[in-house]
């Protein structure tokens, strides 16, 4: 049989199809410890040290990819020691996954880590797409040619050229010095003024996914409030008003570092070592913001032992024991309810004695589940706090400080040319603003609240993007040698997103011929199944493009009716095919069966629960069902396409092709 050639349009579905299995693969595997272990540069300093060789590649290329490029050169960052990454912060990393942190499918819903952890991997996958297919080169648009602001396709036109422009031209530089001579750059030209635009667009669609779609949203931004009350922004900004910036600086560092304990000064005179020496304010406001969650899940626990149709004290018993139990345990239990298409407190159950599961009522298998879930939220809590707050060594200090330092000569520049207090004050006004935002909207007495819309949030972020404005025109005009530190990095990583002319390709920035080949080299009875879920993902991206394109016009004319006050509610749902493959990534994770004995359910089928304590800690008149409120606009897109056939033929060997492009160039030890 001889073998096809891939066109363009099915090239850029392979390459779309494999960096989302990938970039997603690689943040799931970080729940296991060891993990960080073959992530290579720049964790693996002392053995690329002790061989004098760069190490094996990495098993998280494309995190590498991103960390290598982008991050550790920018200022600061770059001048962190060796040791910051290959001791600390891979120490960290490991006594985070070796907290045994629970999963969505023994928790029986879609919970705050896994819902924070799939939209960074979406958002990840968008900037390393991009690292790989690298932005055309050609002729570059006039960007002070017709955009007209209230056309969708004008503002994603102007997005797409102010893109090319900054990777290929001298946009970046026109920008910086734009700042350095106006609070704003919208004066720039009509193109970056609609992408601006766009760009605000696309962040309020994310807020409003993230605190109002969400089930978990009014819970997060219970938390944001908790730490928003805590922060001392009165004391900070006194501190900031002392001249000198050496005795400014050590004065936030002992506001926020310091530690008074008996441990902490048996350690400093050498009676003890890494004795537990308390916490400071910056870990207390993480261990207090966590006690306060953990109380909320214990009432929950306290009310299933006080309810009258309650479960045995026996089954209550178990639950807590297996909650103790090694990791591996808990896996297999987990495999096995998986395997089984039990629930996972009856696989927890029969591990004890099949006879006291098969002793559960219907109500009390439920409230079992409940009670693991809530028991399981709490271990959680703790596990994070211990590891963050309580464990020896203080790592997270340790860090922290490490980044005082190195960012202390920025620092320093700019406490003496920009006034910070004004812009701590713009940052707690922001988030007030934010929260505010954030909650249900009481029109009137006879109707009942509703949640807020898309275009509430853009109207929030346009009523304080002078904020950022101001503080960029104020460091860009103060501070022009660290100007030209930022803008030299900027213009560094940007690079990473050239296209060069070599690549014949748009769509895959050059690897065609490698996907070609991996094409090439498939069985021929592999290759119509393949093939034919490439066609289908490729049908399927242009009906994401074209929904997302018809949502932005919706909340353009939104914005613009309630500015108009023709109408006071707005729309649920905005532009981005990000999002969509968000929701993808949680409507694919496995989760518990919710009776005894059947098959186990799917994200989507959970997405408006909220686990028992969540519910709890938010009060009714601050929540709304998330399931109705996605019901009001339906999204009305097709189902992604089956391509588990592409991801089994080419899932290694892709990982392999990225490995050895994130190699390149790699950073001498």
């Amino acid at each position: 049989m001889s073998s096809a050639t891939l066109a363009p349009q099915q090239l850029e579905a392979l390459l779309d199809i494999l960096v989302h299995h990938e970039t997603y693969t690689e943040v799931q595997s970080f729940k296991d410890p060891d993990a960080i272990e073959q992530y290579g540069y720049p964790f693996d300093a002392p053995a690329r040290k002790a061989n004098g060789s760069k190490g094996s590649k990495s098993s998280s290329p494309l995190l590498q990819l991103l960390l290598t490029r982008l991050i550790l050169p920018a200022p600061g960052i770059r001048d962190l020691p060796p040791e910051f990454w290959s001791s600390k912060f891979r120490d960290m990393m490991k006594r985070l996954g070796e907290a045994d942190l629970s999963e969505s499918y023994e928790k029986g819903t879609l919970g705050s880590r896994k819902r924070l952890a799939s939209a960074a991997s979406v958002i990840h996958e968008c900037i390393t797409r991009g690292l790989l297919n690298g932005v055309p080169d050609g002729a570059l648009p006039n960007l002070n040619g017709n955009y007209d602001v209230h056309k969708a396709e004008d503002l994603t036109r102007a997005w797409d050229d102010v893109a090319q422009h900054l990777v290929h031209g001298n946009l970046l530089d026109e920008l910086f010095n734009e700042f350095a001579k106006t609070a704003s750059i919208e004066n720039h030209s009509p193109a970056v003024k609609a992408a601006v635009d766009f760009a605000i667009i696309y962040i309020a669609t994310f807020l409003h996914h993230l605190f109002v779609l969400s089930a978990e949203g009014p819970y997060l931004l219970k938390l944001l409030s908790n730490v928003h009350s805590l922060v001392p922004y009165t004391v900070v900004g006194q501190t900031l008003r002392v001249g000198n910036a050496g005795t400014m600086i050590n004065a936030m560092v002992r506001l926020f570092l310091a530690k008074v304990s008996v441990g902490a000064i048996s350690n400093w005179l050498g009676f003890t070592q890494n004795a537990s020496d308390g916490m400071n304010l910056f870990q207390r406001i993480i261990s207090l913001v966590l006690e306060w969650d953990t109380g909320d899940f214990r009432k929950a626990t306290d009310g299933i032992r006080r309810s009258k149709q309650r479960p045995d004290d026996s089954h209550l018993a178990i639950i807590d024991e297996h909650l103790q139990a090694p990791r591996e345990q808990r896996e297999a239990t987990r495999e096995l309810s998986k395997l089984d298409n039990k629930s996972i407190v009856i696989a927890i159950l029969e591990t004890k004695d099949k006879s006291i599961a098969s002793s559960l009522t219907e109500t009390q298998h439920t409230q079992c589940l409940e009670y693991y879930s809530a028991q399981l939220a709490i271990r959680d809590r703790e596990k994070i706090a211990e590891a963050l707050c309580r464990q020896s060594p203080d790592l997270t200090t340790s860090i922290v400080r490490d980044g005082v330092s190195v960012f202390e000569p920025m620092i320093r520049a700019i406490h003496k040319n920009v006034d910070l207090r004004k812009h701590i004050g713009s940052v707690e006004s922001f988030l007030t603003d934010l929260i505010a935002t954030s909650k249900p909207k009481k029109l009137d007495s006879d109707r009942p609240p509703i949640p807020p819309s898309v275009e509430d949030y853009v109207a929030l972020l346009r009523r304080n993007r002078q904020l950022a404005y101001d503080y960029l025109h104020d460091f860009a005009e103060g501070c022009p040698e660290l100007r030209e530190t930022w803008l030299d990095w900027a213009k560094n990583s940007l690079k990473a997103f050239r296209q060069g002319s070599e690549d014949n390709n748009p769509a895959t920035g050059g690897m065609d011929k490698q996907f070609q080949d991996l094409f090439d080299g498939l069985a021929d009875d592999k290759k119509s199944s393949v093939q034919a879920a490439i066609d289908a993902h490729a049908r399927y991206l242009p009906t994401l493009e074209e929904e997302s394109m018809a949502r932005m016009q919706r909340i353009i004319d939104g914005v613009g009716e309630i500015e108009e006050k023709r109408k006071v509610d707005g729309n649920m749902t905005g532009p981005g095919v990000y999002i969509t493959r968000w929701h993808c990534l949680l409507d694919e994770t496995i989760i518990t069966p919710s009776t005894p004995t059947s098959a186990p359910r799917t994200g989507k089928d959970v997405k408006g629960f909220k686990a028992l304590g969540k519910t709890e800690a938010v009060a009714s008149s601050e929540t709304w069902d998330p399931d109705a409120v996605t019901e009001q606009e339906e999204q009305r897109q097709p189902d992604p396409p089956d391509v588990s056939a592409v991801i089994d033929a080419f899932g290694s060997q892709f990982r392999n092709i990225v490995a050895d492009i994130s190699s390149k160039d790699m950073p001498k030890s």
